[in-house]
């Protein structure tokens, strides 16, 4: 499953202070039984959410579980919390693991309307929301390697987005 969050960081002036204190938090979530992989990306357009990252975990559950609330959950980003707008948490069934995205290439994230095909026969993996916010009942996730996402950037229905950093693993 695909634990997707969004965002838009309203203080832009403490950017790197933000990434700092989210890669740390990367890796708390990757110490919670679960949480198997993590990765961070933003938009190369501007969107209302240029923000994402996708966790890959078991099941919507470990929300609720202690570990998740007591070191991870929503009370746990602390200042961080009133500094992001546009702020959703999905959780998504349809996709067992979370893309492993190359810093030369970009995801595509898709919204799910007549689930639209995209040109060039790049294949969208389609997931449907079961989880958290449910702010959106379906979303698609793509890679193309970076010199073909311009193509993508402007259609509608669809965000490109470069990593920010490599897919990160649990040890567990």
């Amino acid at each position: 499953m695909i634990y997707m969050v969004e965002m838009a960081l309203t203080d832009t002036a403490r950017l790197a202070e933000w990434e700092a204190w989210y890669v740390a938090h990367q890796h708390t979530l990757l110490s919670i039984p679960g949480v198997h992989a993590s990765q961070r990306f933003e938009t190369i357009h501007k969107t209302d959410s240029p923000f994402v990252a996708l966790h890959e975990v078991d099941s919507p559950e470990i929300f609720a579980s202690p570990a998740y609330r007591d070191r991870a959950g929503p009370t746990n980003t602390g200042e961080w919390q009133t500094k992001m707008r546009n702020w959703h948490r999905n959780v998504f069934d349809g996709v067992e693991h979370t893309p492993d995205v190359a810093s030369d290439s970009r995801l595509l994230v898709v919204e799910a309307e007549g689930r639209m095909a995209l040109p060039d026969g790049v294949g969208v993996a389609w997931m449907s929301a079961v989880g958290l916010d449910r702010s959106v009942a379906r979303r698609g996730l793509a890679v193309v390697p970076d010199a073909a996402a311009h193509r993508f950037v402007g259609t509608p229905g669809v965000r490109v987005l470069k990593p920010l950093g490599p897919r990160l693993r649990s040890k567990q």
